[in-house]
């Protein structure tokens, strides 16, 4: 019984204490801002985020995207499903970027 009990607190501190430092670092990532105009790579930004993807090109590429998704989903489930998320995230790619705190 000691045996176990010893095990199973052991396996319990082999995966919580990485889990812990692992916590510790990830305090220090900070949220992803867009640049402003002047700052360094906002033409980049620019024509990449604003002009592609919030512009026209990524609404009609998500819009195409979401629409072959559905007309898969009916034939083939796995490649529907995918083909839905893909573009929904298209669409929303900016805000997603915020979102996950990406530190670039």
């Amino acid at each position: 019984m000691v045996k176990k009990l010893t095990r199973t607190v052991l396996s319990a501190a082999d995966v919580g204490v990485p889990v812990l430092l692992l916590s510790l670092l990830a305090a220090s990532v900070h949220a992803f801002t867009a640049p402003v105009a002047g700052d360094l790579g906002y033409d980049i930004y620019d024509i990449v985020v604003n002009q592609g993807v919030k512009g026209p090109l990524g609404f009609v590429g998500g819009v195409a995207a979401f629409l072959f998704g559905v007309s898969r989903l009916f034939s083939n489930i796995m490649i529907g499903i995918p083909t839905i998320v893909a573009a929904v995230c298209l669409i929303k790619a900016d805000s997603i970027l915020q979102t996950f705190g990406m530190v670039i």
